[in-house]
């Protein structure tokens, strides 16, 4: 019982600090929010012409390196997930089995981890991946997502890429079963 005091008094200094750094935030000059402030949930269509930077690479849950080049001249959907996400664990069995339906037609679904990668390691038995899981520093991970285009750090999170490395559009937010059917089949290539 003595060692759960030191704890509770930590875990309560922690969130009096936490508190009081948010309040410090919300109360400086010029902090109330405006529309560019909040994380627009939904997706976001690219820019014309905007295409994939060159040369972005990953690390699967074994170690094996791969880079999203790899998989040009496949539609590719690329969902940012975490382990103590609910939706994103929520919306991972509707991707596998878009991947299970669309993977011969051209689909390839990748999944980077923005978590440690034992814990991602832990979870993917369960969740049963078809579909590789990326993983690195969360750090990595959150810098590879920025320049994806989610600086608002949500998840899940998600960047579809047409098969000629084209930028179709951002999704904050889960996909529905519908969505992701609709807009598989619009850019499947052909």
């Amino acid at each position: 019982m003595s060692s759960a005091r030191p704890n509770l008094a930590i875990i309560a200094a922690c969130l009096v600090a936490l508190a009081a750094g948010v309040a410090v935030f919300l109360l400086r000059p010029g902090a109330q929010p405006d529309a560019d402030d909040t994380a627009q949930v939904g997706s976001t269509p690219a820019g014309d012409n905007e295409r994939l930077p060159a040369g972005l690479k990953l690390a699967e849950l074994d170690g094996r390196a791969f880079s999203l080049d790899d998989y040009r001249g496949k539609l590719l959907i690329v969902n940012f997930w975490a382990t103590w996400c609910a939706p994103c664990l929520h919306e991972i069995p509707v991707l596998v089995q878009m991947q299970a339906r669309y993977g011969a037609k051209g689909l390839q679904i990748i999944g980077p981890a923005v978590d440690d990668i034992e814990d991602a390691r832990r979870a993917a038995p369960g969740l049963q991946f078809n579909y590789p899981v990326a993983v690195g520093t969360p750090e990595d991970i959150l810098d590879l997502m920025t320049k994806l285009g989610n600086e608002q750090g949500g998840l899940p999170f998600s960047v579809v890429i047409a098969a000629d490395g084209r930028v179709l559009e951002r999704q904050l937010g889960e996909y529905s079963e519908a969505e992701l059917v609709a807009l598989i089949e619009k850019n499947l290539p052909r």
